[in-house]
């Protein structure tokens, strides 16, 4: 008994870590699925990809750079007084940011917009009312750009831009030096992967060549990655009959409010042959090639005895042309002959 129940135990701790790796958004949304990148050639090409090999190659990428987008507004009875007020703000922040080793190049303020405010004004008579839109100043905004180098140093920019009662992080931008040569590295990849699938075709007597190569090559950034999750609510249905006594009753479930918020759900492996650099533990950027070949099926045997077939063919058809330009010589010199004769019976 004590065996059963301890093999129970285990199988319960099993399913609770499964769920606690699984995460709460599997909980949350059962049919959950990692969005999918386009690997569809695009229509430019026009092929006729009806027998095709595919290989999809993947990197996950480190950033080089960074830029972290911080917003503020300010509003004033004047221009002026909304300027003056968002200029000491920004000024504050930037001298906050050198102070803590940001430079001057890696600060950037970007004048968003100037806008006049409004409120409603109520305006009554003996049988009417009427609302009029009535001046109240303006507002300006505008972003403050900082670039950086590690990721880990956003946590100090979020905590400055505070002490700055700026609270609004609009976006952090990724970027990677020289991509030209990762997608270099990325194609070579799915190149060797696509002949070896067609060698892989050859061990099976299958033997076949490219006559058309067309690529597909793109790329995920951390902020088009980002989606929405709610934690789980109750399966009790908001508006459902209780019968007491035999008399129907209406019964409401009031929800309370659920936890929103954010995650990082990076491309899926499962849609390439290859990925490099397969493990993060923080959002990079994923750079894909997929290479299409459109192949022909041939038969090695038929096409070398066709070879010699030709071969033959060809030395006849030659051997023919000589012995005709042979023919045309004769010929001609026949009729030389003809000719010269005809000449000396005339004198």
């Amino acid at each position: 008994m004590k065996q059963i129940l301890l093999s129970v135990g285990l199988l319960i701790s099993f399913l609770n870590c499964f769920s606690q790796i699984a995460g709460n958004v599997i909980e949350s949304n059962p049919n959950y699925q990692s969005r999918q990148v386009e690997l569809a050639l695009n229509p430019a090409y026009n092929y006729n990809y009806s027998n095709q090999l595919e290989a999809s190659v993947m990197m996950n990428v480190k950033a080089t750079g960074y830029v972290a987008i911080f917003s503020l507004s300010q509003n004033g009875k004047t221009v002026d007084e909304a300027e003056t007020a968002i200029r000491q703000r920004t000024d504050f922040f930037t001298q906050f940011l050198k102070q803590n080793g940001v430079a001057d190049a890696q600060i950037f303020i970007d004048p968003i917009s100037m806008l006049p405010t409004y409120e409603t004004e109520l305006q009554e008579k003996k049988y009417s009312k009427t609302f009029n839109e009535v001046p109240t100043g303006f507002e300006i905004k505008k972003n403050v750009h900082i670039s950086f180098k590690e990721q880990s140093a956003i946590n100090a920019l979020v905590s400055m831009a505070a002490k700055a009662e700026i609270y609004d992080m609009v976006k952090v931008e990724y970027s990677v030096d020289d991509l030209e040569s990762v997608y270099s590295n990325l194609r070579n990849e799915a190149l060797n992967i696509l002949v070896s699938k067609k060698m892989n075709m050859e061990r099976a007597g299958i033997y076949s060549r490219f006559v058309n190569i067309g690529e597909k090559q793109g790329s995920a950034y951390p902020a088009e990655r980002y989606i929405q999750f709610t934690a789980a609510k109750t399966g009790m249905s908001p508006q459902f009959i209780q019968y007491k006594e035999k008399k129907p009753t209406t019964v409401t479930y009031n929800y309370a409010e659920k936890n929103r918020t954010l995650f990082y759900d990076k491309v899926s492996d499962k849609q390439f042959d290859k990925v490099i650099n397969p493990v993060v533990n923080e959002p990079m950027v994923q750079v894909y090639v997929s290479l299409k070949g459109q192949f022909q099926i041939y038969d090695p045997e038929k096409e070398a005895d066709d070879k010699v077939y030709n071969k033959k063919v060809k030395d006849l058809q030659l051997k023919l042309l000589e012995l005709d330009v042979e023919s045309k010589k004769k010929d001609i010199e026949l009729k030389g002959k003809i000719v010269l004769q005809a000449k000396a019976e005339r004198k």
